[in-house]
């Protein structure tokens, strides 16, 4: 079993991992069996609270031999206890491709009270995989550290399992396993459309074949246009090269993609910079003789038309006169490329009348059609964008400062009333105490009646405030009227566990922070739906920002004949027919369709418009 590891920086946020575990596109299926990009979110947020470099653990396992979805949870729960990782607070996600399934664990680096275990953690990963080999019966992958492992092995006393996977390493320490590229590499190149593990079998069998002569090698690179040179280190690996594409894209370092030595690698070159050396230099003087020759050529060419420009006309033979001509035209075409259109858009009173009423138009539809791409919820123009849940409880108590001050206040007068009427009721005289009782039962009631009308005001107002909520508050009724007074009391009969926790400041600080949680996942809920149920609004909406774009700067590819009948309509003023006329130019010629130039397809999403 591979386990590899990586920690997504706080700066980076969580969707790029989240794309790639949750939704990749070349996975036949993917289970979720814990987790959500909801919590991810919600973890990054707490990195950046508590001001940690690192956010997320992304732990990657992928056995040799098949395994079941429940053996792969029950060993991610291992990686958790080993790495002091809530087993309750991870992401954990099935990927089937192939035929064959692997999993991805992602784990908060906050773990509410102290930061995830980074210490060795290579090593410890490697030994939980080894571990998990031996008592699955699979067969054992080498790894780089697999001496350390058998060594904490026999520290915890487990001997034979050690002797099993020290047989594994080699005597040799640099011999030792080595990765070829890494899974930043891999995505970065599977973006790209390019198949990295393809690419390396192609460079180990280049190397076999070349016979450890690197000249044979380069040769056979370049059949790939592949090519080798050295890297840019300047460090103590200076000597390193690496291979790339001749788009300039980094497939690897030689040495890790043909697992030869260093040592050996810098020999090598010493042998091919001695053969180049040596190198017969007669072809590399011939091309300078021809390349000497070429430009005394150009420069009697030139000279001859220097002096044709300082002869008189009537001696000119025609010849002479025909070429002083292309040259002229040629001199007058390169001049015009630098000069400024006659007739700017910016400058509509020099256009015709009719192409004023296409470039209005034109720009109308563009206008419309990125409004609906522009469009946003109600929602998010009124609480506008995300803050950490911290800072919204803290503004939320802030706002409620006076509110908790009252609902203190009320509670402290119902425990004095209750005190005055268990002291009267202890009391020995018999007829006053009937009175004042009655006097101090009404006190308590009229207490505990504004106590429930202090509370449910403020619940009532937070869950409004946050959204949760759509009904607005009644107005706050104090001294609560006699024909409430019972209402009020059932009220705060039911919600005695509420008010114990409002008016202690740790509890009501969570309180508070779970209502804010919940406001922010029903807001996102409600936003994604309408954003989902306008998708084919936005659809359409696209499609017609590319087809206008197509009509204000066609296609090279377009024929010169549906190219002048375009422009003849936009001179006439005619939208609607340029795009029925691109449109079905589109639609019969459905087997090759008319790509958009990158300039108009990366302008869709942008606010200017273009010059049609």
């Amino acid at each position: 079993m591979i386990v590899q590891e990586t920690r997504i920086k706080t700066s980076s946020g969580h969707k790029a991992v989240s794309r790639h575990v949750l939704a990749g596109a070349k996975n036949e299926a993917i289970r979720i069996l814990s987790g959500s990009d909801y919590l991810l979110k919600d973890w990054m947020k707490e990195a950046k609270r508590e001001d940690i470099r690192y956010g997320l653990r992304h732990i990657a396992f992928n056995p040799a031999e098949p395994m079941t979805d429940e053996q792969l949870a029950s060993f991610a729960e291992r990686i958790c206890a080993e790495l002091s990782a809530d087993p309750d607070r991870m992401t954990l996600v099935i990927h089937q491709k192939d035929g064959r399934t692997h999993g991805h664990l992602l784990l908060p680096e906050w773990q509410d009270d102290h930061v995830l275990s980074s210490r060795f953690s290579w090593q410890r990963l490697e030994k939980i995989a080894r571990v998990e080999e031996i008592q699955l019966g699979h067969a054992l992958v080498a790894g780089r550290h697999d001496h350390a492992i058998a060594k904490a092995l026999r520290a915890e006393g487990n001997h034979d399992d050690a002797d099993r996977i020290a047989a594994l390493a080699p005597e040799d320490r640099s011999a030792r396993p080595v990765a070829a590229y890494t899974s930043q590499a891999r995505r970065i190149t599977e973006r790209q459309d390019f198949d990295l593990p393809t690419a390396r079998r192609d460079i180990l069998s280049f190397w076999q074949a070349s016979g450890n002569d690197l000249t044979a090698f380069r040769n056979l690179l370049a059949t790939k246009n592949w090519r080798m040179r050295s890297g840019d280190r300047t460090d103590g690996r200076r000597d390193t090269h690496i291979i790339e594409t001749r788009d300039g894209m980094l497939i690897g370092s030689f040495t890790r993609l043909t697992k030869v030595r260093m040592k050996e690698f810098r020999f090598l070159l010493e042998k091919e910079t001695a053969i180049h050396a040596a190198t017969d230099l007669r072809p590399v003087a011939r091309r300078l003789k021809r390349s000497t020759l070429r430009r005394q050529q150009r420069i009697s060419v030139n000279q001859a038309e220097q002096d044709l420009l300082w002869t008189e006309p009537s001696l000119l033979s025609e010849p002479q006169r025909q070429r002083l001509a292309e040259r002229a035209q040629a001199k007058v075409k390169a001049i015009q490329k630098h000069l400024p259109s006659i007739a700017s858009p910016l400058d509509t009173e020099k256009l015709s009348e009719g192409f004023q009423i296409y470039l209005k138009d034109w720009k109308r539809e563009t206008q419309a059609a990125r409004a609906v791409l522009n469009a946003r919820h109600p929602l998010e123009k009124r609480y506008g964008p995300e803050s950490p849940l911290d800072i919204q409880t803290h503004c939320i108590l802030q706002m409620m400062q006076d509110g908790w001050k009252r609902l203190r206040n009320a509670n402290h007068a119902v425990l004095q009333a209750r005190k005055e009427l268990d002291d009267l009721e202890a009391q020995q005289w018999v007829f006053l105490r009937q009175r004042k009782t009655s006097e101090a039962e009404k006190r308590l009631q009229q207490a505990l009646a504004q106590l429930a009308e202090i509370l449910r005001y403020m619940v009532e107002f937070i869950l409004y405030h946050l959204g949760l909520s759509s009904r607005k508050p009644a107005p706050l009724q104090i001294p609560v009227p006699m024909e409430q007074d019972m209402s009020r009391q059932q009220y705060l009969e039911n919600r005695q566990e509420l008010l114990q926790t409002l008016l202690s400041e740790k509890t009501r600080r969570n309180w508070i922070k779970n209502r804010c949680r919940e406001a922010e996942q029903q807001r996102a809920r409600v936003i994604e739906k309408w954003h989902d149920e306008r998708q084919p609004e936005k659809d359409r909406a696209e499609a017609h920002i590319a087809a206008l774009l197509d009509v204000a700067r066609p296609p090279k590819a377009l024929p010169d004949t549906v190219r002048n009948t375009i422009r003849d309509l936009k001179q006439q003023g005619q939208l609607r027919q340029s795009l029925d006329a691109m449109a079905a130019f589109n639609k019969r010629d459905a087997t090759a369709p008319v790509s958009h130039t990158p300039n108009s397809s990366r302008s869709i999403g942008r606010h200017h418009n273009p010059e049609p």
